[in-house]
């Protein structure tokens, strides 16, 4: 099987900056403490914000996808980040969401500097931060292993986000939400087992360009689609968690 041409193409340094951004945020909260968590994710959450805009105009202005070759290293070997339309609208989707988010709880919630709450405050921003980096992450992902891991930080980040009140309704949810998207891991996992061994690769460009159609292909897309269904609460795997998640909240 001969491998397709990955290159790192002008702003793709940009989708770098889309996934560790938040990352340095969690650092820098950890390090400067809890009285500075608010004011350090509110300037990520501006951040971020512009560097998700700014993908969406690089793709727009070049009218093609932005990659990006991490360590120059390039795949099956490396890792690679890549964006097209698509993930550029929900880069800038995700970002609206979580600055909106991040905002309306800032004021509903009293979560600023020098309010109380102390730890629940601190988890809300390093969890808040932490999954919208998994959810980049997810977005410009180029292969299938590097969005598994993707996809399990958007789990353990969002499972202290459904318990941060310490209710026992609270985490009785949580944990229901973390066995279920455990077991949709371990399908999306074995069905990218078996497209590696069946394929010898699990990069995602590579793989859109085989024109082969064999039984193991089609197995392991329905585990995975299965185990993203799982994760996700889509119908009609949805009942476990989302209604008692959201009952529990109240």
């Amino acid at each position: 099987m001969t491998p397709f041409a990955h290159a790192t193409t002008p702003g793709g340094f940009l989708l770098v900056l889309a996934v560790i951004l938040p990352v340095c945020a969690v650092l820098a909260i950890f390090a400067c403490g809890p009285r500075s968590a608010a004011r350090i994710a509110m300037t990520t959450l501006a951040a971020g914000l512009a560097i998700a805009i700014a993908i969406a105009v690089e793709l727009i202005a070049s009218g093609a996808a932005l990659s990006y070759v991490v360590g120059a290293w390039r795949p099956p070997l490396g890792i690679a980040l890549r964006a097209d339309g698509l993930s550029g609208a929900m880069l800038v989707m995700t970002a609206l969401v979580v600055v909106t988010v991040g905002l309306f709880a800032r004021v509903q919630y009293g979560l600023h500097d020098g309010a109380g709450g102390g730890r629940a405050q601190t988890t809300f921003w390093l969890m808040l931060l932490a999954l919208w980096s998994a959810l980049n992450a997810v977005f410009v992902g180029e292969d299938l292993f590097n969005l598994y891991v993707a996809l399990e930080l958007l789990t353990f980040a969002a499972v202290p986000l459904v318990c941060l009140d310490g209710r026992a309704e609270t985490v009785k949810a949580a944990l229901r939400y973390l066995l279920f998207a455990l077991v949709g891991s371990l399908l999306y996992l074995l069905g990218t087992g078996l497209i590696y061994g069946q394929y010898g690769t699990l990069d995602l460009l590579t793989l859109s360009r085989l024109s082969r159609q064999e039984p193991a292909l089609s197995a392991a897309l329905a585990l995975m689609i299965v185990g993203l269904l799982a994760k996700a609460a889509l119908f009609p795997l949805h009942l476990w968690r989302l209604p008692s998640a959201w009952r529990a909240s109240r």
